[in-house]
């Protein structure tokens, strides 16, 4: 059986501390904001369509790519948020957490992936899936075997 870099547990764990780190700073959304970041040369409006589970696991080297950096994102992300959390009194930590869901969307469809819904099935679906296995680890998606 193989098992893969971002298991359930840590990707949850993830999840918190970003939405922690996300409400503690609503300066550091301004922030963002003012600096318009474009990754590479793929930027998607975050105003995509919802997503749609597909019938098939199957998953294209460019999704799996926009994965692997939406990934590598979110605990950027979570990192600088849990900083800022920890320097916020308790009533900010409450605006920054419930901030910090909203841009944790916002961040995953800038990589061309239709929001958390998609994340989670990518997750959960796709990259489990031995079909998917040289896709991803072509896109650098670390996969641990045992």
């Amino acid at each position: 059986m193989r098992s893969f870099a971002f298991s359930g547990k840590i990707l949850l764990c993830l999840f918190g501390v970003v939405a922690l780190v996300f409400m503690s700073c609503n300066k550091e959304t301004a922030k963002t904001e003012e600096r318009d970041i474009v990754l590479d040369d793929e930027y998607i409006d975050p105003a995509m369509e919802q997503f749609r589970e597909p019938l098939d696991a199957r998953i294209s080297y460019k999704k799996a790519r926009n994965f692997n950096k939406a990934s590598e994102a979110l605990v950027i992300m979570g990192q600088k948020w849990a900083e800022e959390i920890e320097l916020a009194d308790n009533e900010e930590k409450l605006k920054i957490t419930a901030a910090y869901e909203k841009a944790q969307d916002d961040l995953i469809r800038k990589f061309g992936i239709a929001g958390k819904e998609e994340f989670k099935w990518i997750h959960t679906k796709a990259l489990p899936d031995s079909s998917n296995r040289d896709v991803f680890v072509r896109a650098g998606v670390w996969i641990k075997r045992d």
